[in-house]
């Protein structure tokens, strides 16, 4: 459960975001290791859906903070940005996983592994950036907000190479339709990151 208000009753945004940014990172381990093939992806579905239930307890409560007072540590618009483009992360991995489930996928490929370890690494830039933000250090925030960057460009070499794969061995149409969902899917997950670095370079400019 998360803690919303300080000793002063007041919110506590920047700690709320820590928290859903350490949400969306343990979100998308435990995907990297359904990814690994241990055990069938569909096993992990009702984990990361509970995750993925927490990210939203922790957005709502900062939309509810937002609705009751008047300063806050940033400005208001990216608090509540903020807050939705690090749940469209975790919402962006659930919704991969439930298509093992509902598109009938029992395996992984390459593509997915890496894709999995680009989201996991964009996850930790994301919560090492908020963790800056929240001792004012916006100076350093860009490094982390340009590896996300550099991330998101490798989610879009990896779905333009694994689309192109399937296209140069064409097997069961079906087939070649379920992977190419999973690679578009994950690929927007890497663009939700990307969305959340933009946010915050925005902010440092403003605040720096």
């Amino acid at each position: 459960m998360t803690t919303l208000f300080t000793k002063k009753n007041e919110v506590d945004f920047l700690q709320l975001l820590i928290r859903a940014a350490e949400n969306a990172l343990q979100t998308a381990q435990l995907f990297r290791t359904a990814m690994m093939g241990d055990k069938p992806p569909i096993e992990y579905v009702k984990a990361i859906n509970d995750l993925e239930h927490a990210g939203d307890s922790i957005t709502h409560d900062i939309f509810r903070g937002l609705n009751k007072v008047f300063i806050t540590p940033i400005d208001r618009e990216d608090i509540m940005v903020l807050a939705s483009k690090v749940d469209d992360v975790t919402d962006g991995i659930e919704a991969t996983i439930a298509r093992f489930d509902y598109l009938n996928v029992s395996h992984t490929d390459g593509y997915m592994k890496d894709f999995s370890a680009v989201i996991v690494d964009s996850c930790q830039h994301m919560l090492d950036a908020f963790k800056l933000l929240a001792k004012k250090k916006y100076m350093q925030i860009p490094e982390h907000t340009v590896a996300i960057n550099s991330l998101e460009n490798d989610g879009d070499r990896l779905m333009r190479e694994g689309i192109r794969q399937i296209f140069i061995t064409r097997k069961d149409p079906y087939e070649d339709f379920k992977l190419k969902e999973i690679y578009e899917r994950l690929e927007e997950t890497t663009d939700a990151c990307e969305d959340v670095a933009n946010i915050l370079d925005s902010v440092v400019l403003r605040y720096s």
